[in-house]
């Protein structure tokens, strides 16, 4: 075993490294190997100075990584009765990890425990970095079989392993594969997904954004802010990075590792264990989920027992183990987390399987994450400014307390958790801010937000929309999000803390001022408030926006958001006062000629998945208000929709930009089948440019209510230069009451070049 370690280790001749080349050297990057070079030599031009100084460090750093590979070598050549070798001494053991001494600990008071069988392991404690005096004792039988509990010098509790007497089953119970798994998006980019062992070395000795590019770079961070040294490795290399790959779209890893046991009594589990979690290690920092946290240091999570299964304990001493790591679940609150199972293997035979791994990312002791109006967090933009408010803080106040994370810019506890949030997993469009500024008390006119969203490679509302631009829905998302983090920064909710409070949007305009395809960029999301009017059990607020990548505009516009009380919300009566104003189509005494009933839940060239909004349809050719073409759609609210958990947590809603997407979509269907585009071949939907689009929400759709019904009517018709425009108007009926109205649904086609229309 090869690897770097704690800035007390032997560098050089016996000199420490820290001593040959300054305390900031002290553990200094490795080298890379063969599968990272094309990210690793990646210098900015401009930078001539770092990239020589990456170069000195590489080199030293194997120099070091040449002498530690003789020291372990020699000692592991020494036997099982000597005491120089790192299964006995405790300071090699520190290089190796805390986690791995605790195992070895408790293994070693089991009975049995070097033989194939079933043991589960909970983390109850901080994980100690230097794993001396650690004590194991059996504490009599557990709920199924022998139970051992390891504590530390100071006898504080750090893990218990039960050996179970419940039999090897022939495969595990498959988990529950959800229809529409979460996309997690990583803090950070990186075009590496294998990693050899000099790369793993390099990691381990932190050289981030030397293995994984330079969106990882922490330069210029104080000492204390950079992520803590890792142990030395135990995987010789990661064959496979695949994020959102696996059974559950999370992440799948595929490592290699050769198992050096003291002997052949000597529990093999541990050190599968501890291979396991390297390799969930490597995942969380290939994602970035350290850049948000001073000091990030990766421990085991403490949420529940872990299962291991060992099936064959001679096998995986004795030959090359292949584990197959299947994320389960990854995500940034309460802190950056990773959950996954594993299956190890050995000349094709599963060896062991391992169940509900997990590793928790946490800050250095004592350091303050939380936002504050003064001071920046340690996470940096992509632009390399360090942000105010980062995905960490964004994360908690989605999922926790509010008030807790913007308790400095003057949040109060909250006694509901019924409070103005933005929305969760896929839905959620706003990742950071660089710039938080509440504006002057009472009123805050003049607050301003500055945020940014990475949009991925591929995001799913591009994949399940027929339009190959930005869809109506993702834009205002991208557009509005900011509104209510800024409202929440400028305290509108802090007034009613014993009250559930929500905010709504309620009206806006946007203009898409150029043609844009943002993604695998950075979104910029400016925002200013320019009004608030506080109201018994409300506040009112009208703030101007502004959406830009790379630093130039290609969407504006404004919006009112309301932030209600339940009982005031409770008194909404939709656009007509609370009348019945019937759509236009049941207004006919007769049903329209030439009238289409059609069912479009299998038409692709509108949307598919969470984006498949039309069922029933009716279209009329030169029918609607204009007599230039209509559509109804029809189709039921289920308790299940894929909105409700996601917008918002403790308040779920259908999204009203959901209920535009559905009536651009209308608009869409109205146009295909009427005949509109049919001299175009493979006709090509997008949002207009230069249009402003204009909507209205007096009224909300809930899990309770039956149908969401909508009609749009096509205004005009336009053939211009490169496109066909397509104008139209709609409304939105939550089951007999209308509460959305849209103006300006605008339209741009133009053929396909060769696409063919789907079905």
């Amino acid at each position: 075993m090869t690897g770097s370690g704690t800035t007390d280790e032997l560098g050089f001749d016996g000199v420490p490294f820290a001593e040959l080349y300054g305390e900031s050297a002290a553990v200094p990057p490795g080298g890379i190997g063969s599968s990272t070079a094309a990210s690793s030599d990646r210098p900015t031009p401009t930078e001539p100075a770092r990239r020589m100084a990456r170069q000195v460090q590489r080199a030293h750093a194997s120099v070091l990584r040449a002498h530690r590979a003789i020291s372990t070598r020699q000692a592991l050549l020494a036997g099982a009765g000597t005491s120089t070798g790192p299964r006995d001494d405790p300071r090699a053991w520190a290089r190796l990890g805390g986690a791995l001494a605790v195992l070895r600990a408790g293994a070693a008071r089991l009975p049995e425990a070097a033989a194939p069988g079933v043991y589960e392991v909970t983390w109850r404690g901080r994980v100690p970095t230097e794993p001396t005096g650690l004590q194991a004792h059996l504490t009599g039988p557990g709920s199924t079989g022998a139970l051992c509990l390891v504590h530390d010098g100071d006898r504080r509790p750090v893990a218990s392993i039960e050996r179970s007497t419940a039999g090897l089953s022939e495969e595990p119970t498959q988990r529950h594969i959800p229809g529409i798994p979460a996309e997690f998006r990583p803090l950070a980019r990186t075009a590496v997904h294998r990693l050899s062992a000099p790369g793993l070395d390099a990691l381990a000795a932190g050289d981030i954004a030397g293995v994984f590019g330079d969106a990882f770079d922490q330069d210029g961070l104080e000492p204390e802010c950079l992520p803590e040294r890792w142990p030395a490795r135990l995987l010789e290399e990661i064959s496979v990075i695949e994020p959102g790959g696996g059974p559950y779209a999370q992440g799948l890893l595929a490592a290699s590792a050769r198992i050096e046991a003291a002997c052949d009594t000597e529990p093999v589990w541990p050190w599968l264990v501890a291979a396991a979690t390297e390799a969930l290690r490597v995942y969380v920092f290939h994602q970035g989920l350290h850049l948000c946290l001073p000091g990030a240091r990766v421990v085991p999570s403490a949420d529940g027992p872990m299962r291991v299964e060992v099936l064959d304990s001679a096998a995986a001493r004795a030959s090359e183990l292949r584990f197959t790591v299947e994320v389960t679940g990854i995500g940034l609150a309460p802190r950056p987390y990773a959950t996954a199972d594993c299956r190890v293997t050995a000349a094709g035979r599963t060896v062991a399987r391992l169940r509900d791994i997990g590793v928790t990312v946490l800050e250095r002791p004592g350091a303050d994450v939380m936002p504050h109006p003064e001071r920046l967090s340690c996470r940096r933009s992509p632009a390399g400014a360090r942000v105010a408010v980062n995905e960490l803080h964004i994360a908690q106040a989605v999922e926790g307390d509010p008030a807790e994370v913007f308790a400095a810019f003057g949040a109060r506890p909250t006694a509901t958790p019924t409070r103005p949030r933005l929305p969760r997993g896929d839905l959620r469009m706003v990742d950071r801010c660089t710039r938080a500024d509440a504006g002057p008390a009472p009123d805050r006119p003049g607050g301003r937000l500055t945020a940014e969203y990475d949009v991925p490679a591929d995001p799913w509302y591009r994949r399940e929309c027929a339009d190959t631009g930005v869809p109506p829905f993702a834009l205002m998302e991208m557009a509005l999000q900011p509104l209510g983090l800024l409202g929440g920064l400028t305290g509108m909710t802090w007034e009613y803390p014993e009250q559930d409070f929500v905010c709504r949007n309620l009206e806006g305009r946007a203009r898409l001022v150029r043609e844009v395809d943002p993604r695998a960029v950075t979104v910029g999301q400016d925002v200013v408030l320019r009004s608030s009017v506080p109201l018994p059990g409300a506040v009112i607020q009208r703030s101007d926006f502004e959406l830009s990548t790379d630093g130039e505009a290609f969407c504006v516009g404004e919006a009112t958001h309301g932030y209600f009380t339940a009982e005031v919300l409770g008194t909404q009566q939709g656009l007509d006062g609370g009348t019945y104003v019937a759509p236009w189509l049941e207004r006919r005494s007769q049903s329209p000629t030439g009238a289409l009933r059609l069912d479009l839940r299998d038409d692709t060239r509108v949307g598919t998945g969470r984006l498949a909004l039309l069922e029933d349809v009716v279209v009329v050719p030169g029918g609607g208000d204009h007599g230039a073409g209509y559509v109804w759609c029809d189709k039921p609210v289920r308790d299940d929709d894929w909105f409700f958990d996601q917008h918002f947590p403790h308040d779920p809603v259908l999204p009203g930009s959901v209920g535009v997407q559905m009536l651009f979509q209308a608009a869409q269907a109205c146009a295909v089948h009427t005949g509109l585009v049919d001299h175009l071949p493979s006709p090509r939907f997008a949002l207009a440019v230069g249009e402003e689009l204009r909507w209205s929400y007096r009224g909300q759709i809930l899990r309770h209510h039956r149908r969401v019904r909508g009609e749009a009517h096509i205004r005009e018709v336009r053939q211009e230069r490169d496109r066909l425009l397509v104008l139209a108007d709609g409304s939105v009926w939550r089951d007999d009451l209308r509460i959305y109205h849209v103006d300006n649904i605008a339209l741009a086609v133009r053929p396909g070049a060769g696409r063919e229309a789907r079905r």
